[in-house]
Formats: structure tokens, sequence, C-alpha cells
């Protein structure tokens, strides 16, 4: 199959072409978008902080055995005994197989990052938390379960649960409270059939953005940042902003931000606290920390115009950055992701002799 392969990739060499070539021979006006200058490092020496996030699973015949862990790393120039401090959460377990399971480990990891970021706020002192992803893009994902519990049930269970997971979050634990609270709802699943994994990844979800809303206490100190982007907000066009941006400039500089509330981006309602997330304002621009570095597209969870202070948070990035991009997050990525040796070596320690159905390909 492989030598197929190549033999269809040498036939169609050079026959398949980027697609930016086209824009390029258009009037795209770069100029009206990009502000072309350098970025000076701030030399303010603010107390930063990254947090990154990654979960795992391996398959079994009979089950799902997971992990899921979030960092968050803490910068502080002026400290003389530590500069660099971290904050770890991490949790494994066996899952049974599901719908949507990809969908709720992504919202368990989330939840760990989350939470991780609201004890960094809590325990430290920082100026500017820098987040990997898009709070917004977040946001607007769907819950894939929320038509499996009627309305009737998911106000009874937002009535019970509320206060006692806002509890939760401000006692500064690091877990995963919403499991806790299955028990509650036995006779859910059991007298009304609701499937007890859609009501535990309901629960789940509450939990996520209860715990969201805490962090956004701090939202002008939280910069998130995104590697890739498939908007294209800017130039309209069938390819994405970045992707035109990229190959249309080298220089360092920061496009013209453009904003989005979050209730143009998504028809839903939340199930809890809908008034305060469909009123969230987010700024949003590209930029280039390094001359013929890649673009970063950078989101801010606020509304601002300011092209002043859009200046000075670059020049916070520029002064943690390496190739272009801020090495407090590449470290805290790269520190907790979890490979799929990871997984192999912890179901080994944990002694798992269950099968996983690829033994005979082995």
């Amino acid at each position: 199959m492989l030598n197929s392969l190549y033999t269809e990739a040498i036939r169609k060499k050079g026959l398949i072409n980027e697609p930016l070539e086209e824009y390029k021979e258009t009037k795209i006006d770069i100029e009206s978008k990009w502000h072309e200058e350098e970025i000076i490092p701030s030399d303010s020496n603010p107390v930063l902080a990254a947090g990154d996030g990654s979960y795992n699973k391996k398959k079994y015949l009979s089950f799902n055995f997971y992990a899921v862990a979030a960092q968050s790393l803490i910068y502080n120039p002026n400290d003389s005994e530590s500069k660099l401090k971290t904050i770890e959460s991490a949790e494994l377990d066996i899952i049974p197989h599901q719908s949507f399971l990809e969908d709720r480990l992504r919202n368990m990891m989330s939840i760990f990052e989350i939470k991780t970021a609201i004890k960094t706020f809590n325990d430290f002192d920082i100026d500017y938390y820098m987040d990997d992803g898009s709070i917004l893009g977040d946001l607007i994902r769907p819950i894939p379960v929320e038509k499996s519990i009627s309305p009737e049930y998911k106000a009874k269970i937002i009535a019970q649960v509320k206060e006692k997971l806002e509890s939760e979050i401000q006692s500064n634990e690091l877990n995963l409270s919403s499991f806790n609270f299955k028990e509650e709802f036995k006779d859910l699943f059991e007298d009304e059939n609701i499937d007890e994994y859609a009501l535990i990844t309901f629960l789940e979800s509450l939990e996520n953005l209860i715990a969201l809303k805490y962090l956004l206490e701090n939202k002008k100190k939280i910069i998130a940042i995104s590697k890739t982007s498939s908007s294209n907000e800017i130039f309209y066009a069938n390819i994405p902003d970045m992707a035109i941006l990229d190959g249309m400039t080298r220089k360092q500089g920061f496009s013209e931000p453009y904003h989005r509330k979050v209730t143009s981006k998504t028809k839903h309602d939340f199930p809890i606290e809908d008034e305060f997330f469909r009123e969230l304002w987010f700024t949003i621009f590209f930029a280039r920390l390094d001359d013929n570095k890649n673009i970063i597209k950078i989101e801010l969870p606020y509304y601002t115009k300011d092209l002043d202070e859009i200046r000075e948070i670059l020049k916070v990035l520029k002064s943690n950055s390496t190739e272009g991009y801020p090495f407090l997050l590449k470290k805290a990525h790269k520190d907790v992701v979890i490979s799929n040796q990871d997984m192999d070596s912890l179901s080994k320690i944990i002694g798992f002799l269950d099968k996983s159905g690829r033994e005979m390909l082995n």
C-alpha cells in the first residue's frame, strides 16, 4: 500500500500548489491589516505564568485506560531563591467504552487546566498568564450529550450541584469534583432511563463552565496563544488568515485586532451561567515576535481597541520568547504531554492483564 502512495506522490509532484499562490496575484490589502514594526522586549521584569494540559488513552477490549494532566509554570525573575515554580495536577483511571469519549477526556483535561490556572492566580501574584489554545474555541464547542437529558432534569441537576461545585472550586483543590456527585442522581438513570455516562459528562461540563467563570475573574491578565488557526475573519478568503499573513509578511509585527462576542459565534445556550458567557467579548489578533519566524494567534478574553495595550502585551511575550514563541508556554507543553509510550509504561506499572486486541499485529 505504501508503495502505491509513494508512486502517487511522485506523479503529483509539482501539480499540487499551495492555495496561497492565487492570493499573491490578487490585491489583498496587507498594509492596512498588518503593523510591521519591531517588538522591543519588555524591561519591566513581569511575573509570568503559562499553562497547558494533555490527555491520552490506551484502548483495551473491555475498557479504556486514560491519563489526564495539567501544569502551570510560574516565572518570577525577582525571586532570589527559586525563579521557576510549578503547579501540577494529574489523574489516571479506567473508563468504560462510551460515545463521545474523546470529547469527555478533552473536557476533563480542560477542568484540570482551568483549576490549575485558578490555583496559580490564588497562590502567586502574577502579571500575565499565558494559556495554550483558544478560550473562545472551547466555549463555542457544543456539549455532545446535551440532548440526552431533558431541560427539566438539567434544571434539577444544576439546582442540586451548582453551589457544591462552586465550593469545590473555591477550595483550591486540584481534582475532578463532578464525578463525586454521580450517586446523588442514581435515581435518574435507574428510574428515568437516563444514560449514566451522559449524566456524568453533563456534570463535568457544568464543572468546566463554573471553573472557567472563576478563572475569567482574572481576564485582564490572561493571554491565550495558538500555534494554528483556521479562522478567516480578517481577509475573508478561502484559506486561513494565519496562512496569508505567514506567506505574505516576514518581519515582526501584528495584525489589526478584531472582536468577537460569544453570542455572535454560537447559537446554543450554555446550561449554566448563560448570561455571563454570552456577554463575553474577545479581542483577537495575529503576531510575529521575531523576523522570519512563525505567526501566532493571540486572544484576549476582553474587549480592547488600544493598540498601545496590545504592543505592551507583545513586549512582555517577546521578553520570554525564543524562536518567536513564548519559552514558558513551550516548556509547559513539553513537560505535560502524555505520549503513547507513557501510556504503555503506566499500564505496565499498574499491571493490566486485559488484551488491547492489537497483540496479533505485533
